[in-house]
C-alpha cells in the first residue's frame, strides 16, 4: 500500500513538473501572452490586473488604525506558485500603524486578485498596546503536486496547511527552541515540506504522517547529535526549491548550502551578497535553472551545478529597489508553467507586478495524455 501511494505520488509530481516547464500547456491568458512576448533578459510590466487596485489588495486599510504605509509584504521575500489552479498565494502581515494581515492570490486565469480566507491560528489585528505581530519572512510554501499553501506563524512552532478551502494545523518538530523568522519550502522530489530555523536547525515534515525529522543544525552546533553543523544567519534565512536542478538551495547571510533529493547537504561559496529577507530577493528561472538574484541594486545569476556567481547587466524596474531598496516590500515567485519570476512590489500609489524572463522559452511539445490505468492496491 504504502509502495503504491509513494508510486502514484511520483507519477502525479512528474506530470505536474511536466507541464510546469512547458507554457504551451497554460491556458490562454494576460499573464500568458506577455510571457510569451518577452525577450530573455527583460523585466515587463503585468497591468491592468483586476483587483489589484494599485497595490491595494497589499494594504488592509479596512482593518481601524491601518494606514497607505501598512502593507503586508514588509519583512518578507517569497510568494508561492499553486500550478494546480494556476494562482500565485500569499499570506503576510503588516509592521507600522497596524499590525494587520491578509492572505491573497492571483488568479491567471481571471487576471485577478482577492483575498483568500485568514486562519483563525493567527490574530487578524491589535492595537498598539496588545499587537498582533507576525511577518512572512520565507514562510510561504506550495506543494506543487496539491496545491496546498503552507505558513509558519511568526515566532512560534505553529505550522499551518490550507486545503480546499480551509485551514488546519500541522505538528511541530522536537526543536529544542525557535527563532522569530525562518524559511519554508517544499521540496516535491523528497515529498517534505522544509523548515529551516537559523539557530535550531533544518527539519523536515512528511505530510504522509505528520513526523518531523531533522536533517541538519545551524547555529545551535550538534543540538541533534549525529548531524552537520551549518552556520548561517540567525534571522535572515531562505530556503527556494529549483525544478529544473530539482534541489533545494537555502541559508542565510553569507553562507550557503545546497540540498538534494537524497538529502545530501553541499557547502557552496560565499555569495558576492548578503542572502535572506530583509537583504535580498531570491528566486529561480524555471526554464534555465539559474538562481536569480536581486541585492541592493544588483543583479545576479547563480549556477549551483558549478557553484557560480555572475553579476547581470540588466536594468532592473526602479520601482523593484523603491521605499528601502529590494528588501522592502518586494516578494517573487518562479512561475514554470510560463517560464518567469512574477516579482510583486508595494510602493503606496506607485505599487507595481512585474515578470521576468531569463532564458527562451522552452519549444513546444505535445502534452502526454494523463494515464487511465493507475490503481493504488
Amino acid at each position: 500500500m504504502t509502495r503504491a501511494l509513494t508510486s502514484l505520488r511520483a507519477l502525479v509530481v512528474a506530470v505536474c513538473i511536466a507541464a510546469a516547464l512547458h507554457p504551451s500547456a497554460g491556458r490562454a491568458s494576460t499573464l500568458g501572452d506577455l510571457a510569451a512576448s518577452m525577450q530573455p533578459g527583460t523585466f515587463a510590466e503585468l497591468t491592468p490586473m483586476n483587483g489589484w487596485n494599485n497595490g491595494g489588495i497589499l494594504n488592509p486599510l479596512d482593518v481601524s488604525g491601518c494606514m497607505p504605509s501598512d502593507y503586508i509584504t514588509q519583512y518578507s521575500d517569497k510568494a508561492g506558485w499553486d500550478p494546480i489552479n494556476q494562482r500565485i498565494l500569499y499570506l503576510g502581515q503588516t509592521h507600522g500603524e497596524c499590525y494587520a494581515g491578509r492572505f491573497v492570490s492571483y488568479d491567471v486565469g481571471t487576471n485577478s486578485w482577492a483575498e483568500l480566507p485568514w486562519p483563525s491560528y493567527i490574530c487578524q489585528s491589535g492595537t498598539q498596546s496588545s499587537p498582533c505581530f507576525d511577518h512572512a519572512y520565507d514562510n510561504n510554501a506550495v506543494d506543487p503536486a496539491t496545491g496546498d499553501f503552507y505558513y509558519r506563524n511568526y515566532n512560534s512552532l505553529t505550522f499551518l496547511h490550507f486545503h480546499n478551502g480551509s485551514w488546519t494545523k500541522l505538528s511541530q518538530p522536537a526543536t529544542q527552541n525557535f527563532q522569530c523568522c525562518s524559511a519554508l519550502e517544499f521540496f516535491p522530489e523528497m515529498n517534505r515540506l522544509l523548515f529551516l530555523d537559523g539557530d535550531w536547525g533544518l527539519w523536515a515534515y512528511n505530510p504522509s504522517n505528520g513526523s518531523w525529522a531533522a536533517l541538519a543544525n545551524t547555529n545551535g552546533a550538534n543540538a541533534v547529535a549525529g548531524l552537520p553543523n551549518l552556520p548561517m544567519s540567525s534571522t535572515a534565512v531562505f530556503a527556494h526549491y529549483d525544478p529544473v536542478l530539482k534541489i533545494v538551495l537555502f541559508g542565510g547571510g553569507t553562507h550557503l548550502y545546497k540540498l538534494n533529493s537524497s538529502g545530501v547537504i553541499t557547502t557552496l561559496k560565499t555569495p558576492p551578497a548578503a542572502l535572506g529577507p530583509t537583504n535580498a530577493v531570491v528566486a529561480s528561472d524555471p526554464v534555465g535553472g539559474k538562481f536569480i538574484v536581486l541585492a541592493g541594486s544588483a543583479m545576479y545569476q547563480y549556477d549551483a551545478s558549478t557553484d557560480t556567481w555572475t553579476q547581470l547587466a540588466i536594468s532592473v524596474p526602479t520601482v523593484l529597489s523603491g521605499l528601502d531598496g529590494v528588501g522592502d516590500g518586494l516578494v517573487s515567485a518562479d512561475i514554470p508553467l510560463y517560464g518567469v519570476i512574477m516579482y510583486i512590489k508595494y510602493d503606496n500609489a506607485s505599487s507595481k507586478v512585474y515578470l521576468y524572463k531569463h532564458s527562451p522559452s522552452p519549444p513546444v511539445l505535445p502534452f502526454p495524455d494523463a494515464p487511465t490505468n493507475v490503481s493504488v492496491q
